[in-house]
């Protein structure tokens, strides 16, 4: 676990002040990663986020983009739900070795989601968990990334409540049909919550 001082890397990511510090967490940690977050402090909000794009999209061939996929739990879980279309963009290289190992990406991208990459498609549908808070991706990104879709794509996002008015006015903005956004618990046994976001872009 990085920083032997920091009993909880999870606040210390959270406490990142820019991307670059938070690349640097999550190139020491990639390999602990899924043990301390998944294990140890009972992050459910992966598994949940997945669920809500099962529940709203049908059609288990539509394309999904893994937004800040990091070591791959969101795909896994996609997969399990028959989703065999998987893309992840996440800033670290090392975060990305881990998600390979799943074998459940069609294609791996590193790309910083503030500056999103050309892509050869627009996907049908995204997800995100643990990507839209403190030291991360800000709002000013949602046009970007919401670029990246089909018309009519379906998203499911999680968002952190400090930042939720801010992607609330920016996906208002883009006119997407709001479909849930529930605050909701994202660990075991803790009251830490976000905004469980599922919304449909206009079009298609």
């Amino acid at each position: 676990m990085p920083g032997t001082s920091d009993a909880n890397p999870l606040e210390r990511a959270r406490r990142s002040e820019s991307a670059d510090d938070a690349k640097a967490l999550y190139e020491e940690w990639a390999e602990r990663y899924d043990a301390d977050v998944f294990d140890t402090m009972g992050v459910t909000g992966s598994r949940r986020i997945a669920d809500l794009l099962a529940e709203h999209v049908d059609d288990r061939r539509t394309s999904v983009l893994d937004l800040g996929c990091g070591t791959g739990e969101v795909g896994r879980h996609l997969a399990d739900h028959g989703f065999d279309t998987l893309t992840g963009i996440d800033f670290s290289p090392a975060m990305l070795v881990v998600a390979r190992r799943r074998h459940v990406y069609r294609r791996l991208v590193e790309g910083d989601l503030g500056d999103p990459p050309t892509l050869p498609e627009r996907f049908g549908a995204s997800v995100s968990a643990g990507t839209f808070t403190t030291g991360h991706v800000t709002a000013e990104a949602v046009p970007g990334l919401l670029a990246l879709h089909a018309p009519g794509a379906t998203i499911a996002w999680s968002v952190a409540p400090p930042f939720w008015p801010d992607f609330e006015s920016a996906l208002r903005d883009a006119s997407v049909e709001m479909l849930a956004n529930d605050l909701e618990p994202i660990r075991r046994d803790d009251d830490d919550r976000s905004h469980m976001v599922v919304a449909r872009l206009p079009g298609g």
